[in-house]
């Protein structure tokens, strides 16, 4: 490897896997994304159920939504620490 600097390896593992992690996420959103749109499409077509049904997938979206917020976070904030760690190890 050119440059490799074993005092800078944790670093630089670290933000390989914020990387990893980052790419990961923003793909999960994505999915998440097409299957509200999928979702709405179907609830939308059917007029039976379309009022109650608008309302259990909402409910689900804003559910799913908060749920991957929260875990993005949790996951940043674990990011953070570790690189405040190798940081004051230096």
């Amino acid at each position: 490897m050119e440059n490799f600097d074993p005092k800078n390896a944790g670093a630089d593992m670290l933000k390989f896997m914020k990387s990893s992690f980052d790419a990961t996420f923003d793909n999960v959103v994505k999915i998440q994304d097409l299957n509200e749109k999928m979702f709405k499409d179907m609830i939308g077509k059917g007029s039976e159920m379309q009022t109650d049904g608008m309302a259990m997938v909402n409910d689900f979206i804003e559910n799913a939504k908060k749920g991957r917020d929260d875990y993005k976070k949790v996951m940043e904030d674990g990011f953070k620490k570790v690189e405040e760690t190798l940081t004051a190890e230096k």
